[in-house]
């Protein structure tokens, strides 16, 4: 069922995103879109776009600039971040104020990747899995109603990934995911959004809930 969300807000659609499979809607100013983990440990990578001008996307690398900029006149000077915490921006390509994070319900807050591309074809044909699509083949049929392409496609947040440096080797380490069953993130629009979203097929294939709030004017 539906569940509730903060004061003021109503539920108005809700879906459950099977493994290996994507999903991408408008998502308007003020809206609420809230991706839940129904089974624990599993990974969404979400892209966005401006609706009305669609060249305009998600920069993963200018929202953890932006994060950085609230050290900017502070002792320890500018540094942008590694992570993305409650409160923080989704920044596009041109700096626009795309979404914000609301929520992030998980033990472990901001484990959510802004660093890596996501998985594809070629990565799976390395990996000796030829012909399975990836997030990026995912993501890319879900916004193709659109007019986008597999070229549009920006880098983007791998909501739940635990991704992180390993300085001493040079690389970087994935890991399990830090959800558990029921953990959510909730992003508010600060514009009108087209979003698309991917049930990574990397991870453990477990099923994920999207809803969308909003105002409630009843």
């Amino acid at each position: 069922s539906i569940t509730t969300n903060v004061t003021g807000m109503k539920p108005f659609y809700e879906t459950v995103m099977a493994p290996a499979t994507g999903w991408a809607d408008i998502v308007k100013t003020g809206q609420r879109l809230r991706v839940t983990d129904l089974e624990g440990l599993q990974v969404v990578d979400m892209a966005v776009f401006n609706e009305h001008n669609l060249r305009e996307k998600l920069s993963t690398s200018y929202s953890r600039t932006r994060a950085g900029t609230e050290r900017l006149g502070g002792p320890d000077g500018f540094h942008p971040r590694d992570r993305l915490f409650e409160g923080d921006l989704l920044v596009s390509t041109i700096n626009g104020e795309m979404m914000r994070i609301v929520a992030d319900t998980a033990e472990v807050k901001g484990m959510h990747d802004v660093h890596g591309r996501m998985c594809n074809r070629h990565l799976y044909a390395a990996m000796g899995e030829p012909g399975k699509d990836g997030c990026h083949e995912i993501i890319a049929g879900a916004v193709a109603p659109w007019g986008l392409l597999p070229e549009d496609i920006p880098d983007t947040i791998d909501l739940f990934m635990n991704f992180h440096h390993d300085c001493a080797h040079g690389w970087w380490v994935l890991e399990d995911g830090v959800s558990k069953p029921g953990d959510y993130i909730e992003f508010e629009a600060l514009m009108d959004c087209v979003v698309a979203l991917s049930n990574c097929p990397f991870y453990r294939g477990t099923p994920m809930k999207v809803e969308l709030f909003e105002g409630d004017t009843a």
